[in-house]
């Protein structure tokens, strides 16, 4: 029995064994964290958390405490997604995808101050930010830059409210576009990378350039095309007014849905300013996808669904009309004396070249060679009224492509896909692209010399000549076009001289290159430009200040040097005859001297503020909103900081205006901008006793429209504006280029005038009359104002104004006397688009009869 105990017991102790040795094999199960209550708010939750786990809390915290406050991804200058292009003078968008780490943030996205020349201003550009923690962000705003040359990055700061340190700084990557370089986009919802070839022909880059020298070949470039590296979500600009350094959109196939409605309204008055928008044809639904699409409004022609297989045979008219372009030319540069360049060069900055040598012949027609069973297809079109058919060849009936005017733009829908392999291996296809795509002018003696190496000459042409894209406060030079604009063969033109526009690289701003001269853009926000500086000159004539000359501050200054030194002895000497008083007269004289020129300076309004204000109110054809361009000045009797705001319009830009007398080394005061929530131009200083002068622009929408109609060939203008237009001028281009000035008087809202049988008359002069901003000077601008080029042809505009500013702004504090008046420049009616085939565009085309 106690045998039988004791074997239990030891089986039972190795039994334990055992299992004791099972359970430090076999790890315990986790167990897993009560889940916190539903229904707590996050205070709550945390308490919770650091009575349930407060080891795991900590080792958070601790993980907290090395990640960094803001991750900053990227940043992107639309529409590129890829490389930052920006031009020096235009405005561009800026987007910052970030996220908050630690905590939310409420602050503001604001560039370092930027220095506006001419002005006494630096300005400082952002928007409101507000970031939710943990929580990826995109913020865009409007970014400008007066120099982008000698800068290649611009500091961004994100700042909290009321705080005196930024929480994040970071740096945004530029890439500098030269000022006559402008921008292509190619939208496709396919791979782009057919296109990628276009930037290297001719069309795209000056023929002259020897292809070999790379960094003048970037540098003197024409276009720069923007292939999306997500062809189905293009990166295009939401606001109007930083599309400015766009001229052409090649759309091929895209699904206009795509983009959002704030993009298709910048589109749209992008097209309508001059933007040139080109649809590819081809096999396939290209042109079906765009039926009540916002584009649908606005096509030349409409699908037929009668495409045609060209082979070899038919596409020989082609051939013949697109021969292949000459080769380079380049030719030595003559030597610089100390006189000057030697006789037939042009002198400048660069040195001496060779005058421009003319154009070689075309190469012969080059055929078309499609793959065997691999036509080109071409799409069938239907013409709408008004559309212009270019055929393959003259005399025959196959289109090539059919276009028409929209705005200051056109829209061209090719029935070829040039990216079509038969094509893009046709040596013809340079002269193709560069006469019917991108519409661009022959090379000629027109185009500026520019020296891109030590012994080599190039003919360049300007942003005018490769670009439609105009806003009259920015581009009107005002007065008639030269003689030589007006002649339609380019060859015939007198070349320009560089050094007429030679100028340092932190002067023009827009420089790559140090070797280039400072080529013509387009758009640019110039406050020396024609329309800044009338209106400068007219709000500083309304305002009755005037500057003291340089004759007054002379006779002040001599006046007190005579009062304190010897006029001041003599009277202390002979009269008081006791020479030491005048160590004490002559505080007393210079206290008097300050009071007596603050008095005879002071200007006494009546008013502790008032402001003066020009409007340029320009209207297309046939499109809702109008570009409204703002210029103001405002007096005060004291130091006061000024507000200028837009309520409920997104699309207001501004910044100071150059007075024209900036001086070096005087002070300096930090203006800020702000795009978001709303517009407005903060902290703008007005010194005592002078005036300062601040520049808008926006997209105005208004409820009608001035507008030609015609019935039974009889024509009428109706004043649908809702406006009192005074001084109304009909500005007409004539076919050989002549300007026709006709004067209609005032016309009242809704008046119609018969068009037929007016005579051209003498300019009214009541607008010299007008209790305020005389804009006599500005209408003459604008009505003499023409480009002498073939897209002018044709063209009808009405010139007037009104007795009152646009609406729009509201100054705080408020201005105790606002006035001013608005010039409307009224496009009503553009010529077809010019002929690929004329002497413009092909120098061996025959005279125009």
């Amino acid at each position: 029995m106690k045998r039988r105990q004791a074997t239990l017991r030891v089986l039972i102790s190795f039994l334990a064994a055992a299992l004791g040795l099972a359970a430090l094999r076999t790890p315990a199960p986790a167990q897993e964290p009560a889940p916190l209550s539903s229904g707590l708010t996050p205070e709550e939750e945390q308490r919770l958390r650091i009575l349930s786990d407060p080891e795991a809390l900590k080792k958070e915290a601790a993980r907290d405490k090395l990640r960094a406050p803001f991750e900053i991804y990227r940043s992107q200058i639309p529409p590129s997604d890829v490389l930052p292009w920006m031009k020096a003078r235009h405005w561009h968008g800026l987007i910052l995808e970030l996220r908050a780490n630690l905590d939310d943030f409420a602050g503001s996205l604001q560039t370092v101050p930027v220095a506006i020349p001419g002005t006494a201003y630096d300005v400082a550009l952002g928007r409101e930010a507000r970031l939710v923690k943990e929580q990826r962000s995109r913020l865009a705003m409007p970014l400008f830059l007066p120099t982008v040359g000698t800068v290649k990055e611009v500091p961004v700061e994100l700042i909290r409210d009321g705080a005196i340190r930024p929480d994040q700084a970071y740096s945004v990557a530029l890439r500098p576009l030269a000022p006559h370089q402008m921008l292509a986009l190619v939208l496709t919802k396919e791979a782009n990378g057919a296109y990628a070839a276009w930037s290297r022909l001719n069309a795209t880059i000056p023929a002259s350039l020897d292809r070999e020298d790379v960094q003048a070949a970037d540098s003197l470039r024409y276009y720069r095309l923007i292939l999306p590296l997500e062809p189905d979500k293009p990166l295009l600009p939401t606001h109007p007014l930083t599309w400015t350094a766009v001229s052409h959109v090649f759309w091929d196939g895209l699904e206009p849905d795509v983009l959002t409605v704030p993009q298709q309204e910048a589109f749209l008055d992008w097209l309508h300013w001059g933007g040139q928008l080109v649809l590819m044809g081809g096999a396939g639904p290209k042109f079906s996808v765009l039926r009540e699409s916002f584009l649908e409004p606005h096509l030349p022609a409409d699908p037929s669904g009668e495409g045609r297989a060209l082979e070899a045979e038919d596409l020989e008219a082609l051939s013949a009309s697109y021969r292949p372009p000459p080769g380079a030319i380049a030719r030595p540069a003559a030597a610089v004396t100390p006189d000057g360049p030697p006789p037939g060069t042009f002198g400048g900055f660069l040195g001496g070249f060779e005058a421009p040598p003319r154009r070689v012949a075309y190469g012969r027609p080059a055929p078309i060679r499609p793959a065997s069973g691999r036509p080109v297809q071409a799409a069938g079109l239907r013409p709408r009224p008004g559309s212009t058919v270019v055929p393959i060849a003259e005399g025959t009936d196959t289109p090539l492509a059919v276009e028409r005017r929209v705005g200051r733009g056109r829209i061209t829908m090719l029935a070829v896909d040039p990216t079509d392999p038969a094509l893009a291996a046709w040596s013809g296809i340079d002269t193709f692209v560069r006469r019917v795509v991108f519409r661009r002018p022959e090379e000629s003696r027109s185009a500026l010399g520019v020296a891109s190496g030590p012994a080599i000459s190039v003919l360049s042409m300007q942003g005018p000549d490769l670009s439609w894209y105009r806003i009259a406060a920015r581009d009107v030079a005002g007065g008639p076009p030269p003689a030589a604009a007006r002649n339609p063969d380019p060859r015939e033109r007198p070349p320009v001289v560089p050094g007429e526009l030679a100028s340092t690289a932190l002067q023009q701003g827009g420089m790559l290159d140090d070797r280039l001269p400072n080529l013509a853009g387009v758009a640019e926000w110039r406050d020396d430009a024609t329309v800044p500086r009338l209106c400068r000159e007219s709000l500083e004539a309304a305002s009755g200040i005037k500057v003291p000359g340089a004759s007054f501050v002379l006779k002040v200054i001599l006046a007190y040097i005579l009062a304190v030194a010897p006029l001041n002895w003599a009277v202390s000497r002979w009269v008081f005859r006791r020479k030491e008083l005048a160590w004490a007269v002559a505080p007393l004289i210079a206290l008097a001297f300050a009071v007596g020129v603050e008095r005879a300076a002071a200007y006494d309004l009546g008013f502790d503020s008032a402001g003066d204000e020009i409007d340029v109110l320009e209207l297309q054809p046939g499109h809702p909103r109008g570009h409204l361009s703002r210029f103001v000045s405002i007096y005060s009797t004291g130091h006061a900081r000024f507000a200028a705001r837009f309520p409920d319009d997104p699309t207001a830009l501004a910044l100071p205006l150059s007075a024209g007398r900036s001086i070096a080394g005087e002070d300096r005061s930090v203006a800020t901008w702000r795009a978001f929530p709303s517009p407005a131009l903060e902290d703008f200083t007005v010194q005592p006793r002078s005036l300062a002068m601040l520049r808008a622009e926006q997209m105005f929408p208004t409820s009608g429209a001035v507008a030609i109609e015609e019935d039974g060939g009889v024509r009428r203008l109706r004043n649908g504006l809702g406006l009192e237009l005074r001084d109304a001028a009909l500005v007409e281009v004539l076919p050989d280029q002549e300007v026709r000035e006709t004067f209609l008087g005032d016309l009242a809202p809704d008046a119609v005038v018969d068009l037929d049988g007016l005579a051209p008359g003498d300019a009214p002069e009541s607008a010299r009359t007008f209790d305020g901003p005389d804009p006599s000077d500005l209408l003459e601008a604008l009505r003499r104002g023409v480009e002498g080029r073939p897209e002018a042809v044709g063209e009808v505009r009405l010139v007037a104004w009104t007795p009152r500013p646009a609406p729009g702004p509201v100054f705080e504090p408020a201005l105790d006397r606002h006035r001013g008046a608005t010039v409307v420049l009224a496009h009503l009616r553009y010529g077809p688009p010019p002929d690929p085939g004329s002497r413009t565009y092909d120098l061996t085309a025959a005279e125009a009869p």
